[in-house]
């Protein structure tokens, strides 16, 4: 008989998807702000900031310690989406490495996006709408992220 509690629930399943989409549009962000950072396209097209975007993009604050910000933007949102799809069908408790490395890099990257608008507004004193997305995105995967992580480190806990 097929066990009705080892089932994936909507929900979880409903916010890996969540996950992995806001990922992959973070991706194309990233990546976006990549083929600006290394010359690919001479402009990029800033919505509501005018100029904000090319300015923020070619700042000092658009590299720390040598790496294109854009550059572990993608690498952070292809993490992301990697451990929601790897998930697959099993439940956050059956998967605990993923869920809990999916909450780490989440967490992390929503603090380096509060870091990274802080230096726009106080630093560079310019606003770019593909950072701002980036940021937004990071906000929206979050909860999502870290209620998952929960699960896990909550049935990891009680096993203890």
């Amino acid at each position: 008989m097929y066990d009705r509690t080892k089932r994936l629930p909507y929900s979880e399943r409903a916010a890996r998807l969540t996950i992995a989409g806001l990922s992959f549009v973070g991706i194309a962000d990233a990546l976006y702000m990549l083929a600006y950072d290394e010359g690919l396209i001479d402009s990029l097209i800033c919505p509501f900031f005018g100029q904000g975007c090319n300015i923020v993009g070619r700042s000092a604050h658009a590299k720390h310690f040598g790496v294109p910000n854009a550059a572990v933007g993608a690498l952070g949102y292809a993490a992301m989406a990697s451990l929601a799809i790897w998930s697959g069908e099993k439940l956050s408790t059956q998967r605990p490495i993923q869920s809990l490395g999916l909450s780490a890099i989440s967490l992390g990257a929503f603090v380096t996006s509060v870091f990274l608008t802080w230096e726009q507004a106080a630093k560079v004193k310019a606003w770019c709408f593909w950072c701002l997305l980036s940021a937004a995105l990071n906000l929206l995967i979050l909860p999502l992220a870290l209620l998952e992580g929960w699960r896990s480190a909550r049935s990891f806990l009680r096993g203890l």
